[in-house]
């Protein structure tokens, strides 16, 4: 759309070089035109081994235009497992980087210099949202991940969201921080080319103007003695301490915490407000409520396919009224927003009670100096489970003296029977 609205308007910058909205519809068609000459057709599972560079944001747009599905791998995986994980996607191709050295695998390899052309465009594309764009190994809690699969509708309805809220102007730059084998990441390319600004491919780039950051990655920007000036950054991924969203704010920084998920196609809820701690309110095209037992209910647009099963079926696990189950415990008020308050999966039961890890560690995180906190259940004849803590920290602590802390919160039974250092025998997981 913007290489013909606004064709010299910069898409896609490095520190070295930038590439107009014209020239990057030009690679797209270019590569396009060149994976059907492969063979490539609509609705086939294409793998991409993704890198945070020049081409691969086009690569994604360009198997987009053929219709065909693009499977990005997880590049923290060992490559000893690729041909089994091409096997699940059901992908006979993978296009790759060319410093990568693959293993000899089954699949057809194509590196990136294989396919990289230019092509003018003479008519206009239309992509339908219907079409299947994505196949994404989840990061859930079971063993084996699940393949979640999105349309192009589902991307495109997050990114309107996304945008209506946190708006991207023409000379805006958003930092590709995330991965591309990761819904956030993906989300970024779609919510900076709907609107028309300029992708950032590395943090060297003067004048970026929106970042997407984990906790750890704000702990680390934190520690910089001066920071640039940012419109927006939204914050999530991960449990969020309260202290470091307090320390954010005290900085200046446009921080909002955001609560997603890869079946959500990204964000859910963001909190645009500074005046109380939560994870916001819904995007337009997103709906929450909480459920009997306190667990966030999800459903809209964004809502994807569901997840891949044999022979091209889906399953996609909805209650009577249409809405998906994120195994997240929760609650909500339309003036304080969405508070998170745990995973069903991790609550055990002592002597009767429910516990729930997170909200013990949440207190711990609060005391300065704990860096990391890790509750656990461990057997216990009388309760059945009793909770211990381990917890990484920039000081020594006293365990009397945390217990003291947490009896000021939570009752007897929820303060842990013993505290140790984590990375020093925890191995009590459930």
């Amino acid at each position: 759309m913007h290489g013909r609205k606004n064709p010299k308007s910069i898409a896609l910058l490095s520190k070295e070089r930038k590439w107009t909205y014209q020239t990057c519809e030009r690679i797209i068609e270019g590569v396009a035109a060149k994976l059907k000459e492969l063979g490539v057709k609509k609705g086939d599972p294409v793998a991409l081994y993704p890198t945070k560079t020049f081409p691969t944001p086009l690569l994604f747009f360009a198997l987009f235009r053929i219709g065909a599905i693009c499977c990005p791998i997880n590049t923290y995986h060992p490559l000893t497992t690729l041909s089994e994980s091409l096997d699940e996607l059901g992908t006979a191709l993978i296009l790759y980087p060319d410093e990568v050295s693959l293993p000899k695998i089954k699949q057809i390899t194509l590196p990136f210099s294989k396919i990289m052309e230019e092509k003018g465009s003479s008519n206009q594309t239309i992509l339908e949202k219907e079409a299947l764009a994505t196949y994404l190994f989840t990061s859930g809690t079971t063993s084996k991940p699940k393949i979640a699969c999105h349309t192009l509708g589902n991307h495109y309805y997050s990114a309107l969201g996304s945008n209506a809220r946190m708006p991207i102007e023409k000379n805006d730059r958003y930092l590709l921080s995330l991965p591309l084998y990761h819904i956030a990441g993906i989300a970024l390319l779609f919510r900076t080319f709907l609107a028309g600004g300029s992708l950032a491919l590395d943090e060297e780039v003067d004048n970026i103007t929106h970042l997407s950051l984990i906790p750890t990655t704000l702990f680390r920007l934190l520690d910089k003695p001066s920071l640039p000036h940012y419109k927006h950054i939204l914050l999530g991924g991960a449990e969020i301490p309260e202290s470091l969203y307090k320390k954010a704010l005290e900085r200046n920084l446009p921080i909002h915490p955001t609560y997603g998920m890869t079946e959500m196609s990204s964000q859910i809820t963001t909190q645009f407000s500074n005046h109380s701690f939560s994870m916001g309110h819904p995007l337009p095209y997103r709906e929450i409520k909480i459920g009997k037992e306190g667990e966030i209910l999800v459903k809209g647009k964004t809502l994807f396919k569901g997840y891949l099963q044999s022979h091209g079926f889906f399953d996609l696990p909805l209650d009577d009224e249409g809405f998906f189950r994120t195994r997240d415990l929760g609650s909500y008020s339309p003036k304080q927003g969405l508070s998170i308050l745990g995973r069903k999966d991790r609550l055990f039961i002592s002597g009767g009670e429910n516990i729930q890890p997170e909200e013990i560690e949440r207190l711990l995180k609060n005391i300065e100096g704990i860096i990391r906190a890790e509750v656990v259940p461990v057997p216990d004849k009388e309760f059945g489970y009793r909770p211990i803590a381990y917890i990484e920290s920039e000081k020594t602590f006293q365990e009397e003296e945390l217990k003291s802390y947490l009896s000021s919160f939570l009752p007897k039974f929820k303060i842990p029977v013993s505290f140790g250092r984590v990375g020093s025998g925890n191995t009590h997981k459930k």
